[in-house]
C-alpha cells in the first residue's frame, strides 16, 4: 500500500493495541493545521526548524554552554 505517511517507530506495537487510527486522525490534524497557516502551525514549524539547525549542528564547532 502506499501512502505519504511517516510511521512512527513504533508502528507495530501500535497496530496490535488498535491505537493506529488515533495516530492517523492526529497526524491528518497535524497536517491540516500546517496548511491553515493556524498558531499550531507556527509553533510546529518553529520546533521542527529548531530540530532540523541542532541536527545540522556540530557540536565540535560551537560550544553549547554558552547558549543555554
Amino acid at each position: 500500500m502506499r501512502h505519504d505517511y511517516n510511521l512512527p517507530s513504533d508502528y507495530e506495537k501500535r497496530v496490535e493495541e488498535g491505537t493506529m487510527c488515533r495516530w492517523y486522525t492526529e497526524e491528518r490534524s497535524r497536517r491540516q493545521a500546517m496548511r491553515q497557516d493556524t498558531k499550531i502551525f507556527n509553533l510546529i514549524e518553529k520546533a521542527v526548524k529548531r530540530q532540523q539547525r541542532r541536527a545540522e549542528a556540530r557540536s565540535e564547532s560551537v560550544g553549547l554552554e554558552e547558549y543555554r
